[in-house]
């Protein structure tokens, strides 16, 4: 398990599917976490899904919980993807308990996801992806450093319209230049404690 702050990040067991059974079949969560609102799916469906999880290698899936409470409150993913000989790892995570979104967490769990990456598993850079209407998450994203490469338009039909996705991704040496702030920011007075458990760069 990796803790960072008062969030936990611990592998998908199979006694979470029921919960992840409850987020994916929520219309507006999947409406932004993956613009296909109407993409459910049933137990069986994600029995077979948690059967392939488990045998992929490169990519790590997760139930963030609160540390103090042990409640679950969303999911989280990167994924390790070598581009030539660079190595990248895209990230993912999206809050299932909406009772609180907008209260900073994404930004938490995305620095979490950049700590794995960049500090962890030694990669070179991370990329996300995010639908155009998906604000919140965008914001997130570029708090945490990362820069809009581009968009793949019209690539999502939702409510009556299309939308463009839109690309992120930040740099190890970007990530680098930004984490003393980042840590400070997310970990505030927890910064000393993760500091003592984790290997150290840049100054930590």
């Amino acid at each position: 398990m990796f803790e960072f702050g008062k969030l936990r990040f611990r592998p998908i067991e199979r006694e979470d599917l029921k919960l992840l059974h409850e987020w994916e079949n929520d219309f507006e969560l999947i409406m932004y976490s993956r613009s296909k609102p109407m993409n459910f799916v049933n137990m069986a469906q994600l029995e077979k899904q948690y059967e392939e999880w488990v045998k992929d290698e490169k990519e790590l899936r997760f139930i963030v919980e609160l540390v103090d409470s042990k409640e679950a409150i969303g999911i989280a993913r990167l994924r390790r993807q070598d581009w030539g000989n660079v190595k990248t790892a895209e990230v993912g995570t999206y809050i299932g308990k909406k009772e609180l979104w907008g209260k900073g967490l994404g930004r938490q769990i995305t620095v979490a996801l950049l700590e794995m990456s960049f500090n962890q598993l030694n990669v070179d850079r991370c990329e996300a992806w995010s639908v155009e209407y998906n604000h919140r998450a965008h914001k997130a994203l570029e708090a945490c450093g990362f820069k809009k490469g581009g968009a793949m338009r019209q690539a999502a039909f939702v409510n009556g319209r299309k939308w463009d996705g839109f690309h992120f991704d930040i740099l190890r040496d970007e990530y680098l230049k930004k984490r003393t702030n980042l840590l400070k920011q997310t970990l505030g007075d927890k910064l000393e404690k993760y500091s003592e458990k984790h290997c150290t760069i840049n100054g930590y």
